[in-house]
């Protein structure tokens, strides 16, 4: 079996959040008459729930491989920083 690279496994799966995203927004935009508005709400939420999601896939990630977490001990940590510092931002400052 070939062994798969964490990190791209960790952007296959934000790239699929994404997918599973915008097929939900399309899918309430067409239920409902000026649906656009529901769409860009999904996105919305979709956006600032992002850095959570990433947060919650790299500590999945760096459960299921505990040797090349603790190989990239520096890399796994500025990961968990950007993301918690993003999700720190989008959840607490960012009030536009």
């Amino acid at each position: 079996m070939k062994k798969w690279n964490p990190l791209l496994i960790l952007f296959l799966l934000f790239i699929f959040y994404w997918i599973i995203l915008f097929i939900v927004a399309i899918t309430v935009d067409s239920q409902h008459a000026g649906g656009e508005q529901y769409f860009l709400t999904i996105f919305a939420k979709g956006i600032d729930l992002s850095p959570i999601i990433g947060t919650i896939l790299l500590g999945v990630i760096c459960l299921i491989y505990k040797k090349w977490t603790i190989r990239h001990k520096l890399l796994s940590t500025i990961l968990l920083i950007f993301l918690l510092v993003a999700s720190t931002f989008l959840l607490f400052f960012d009030h536009s």
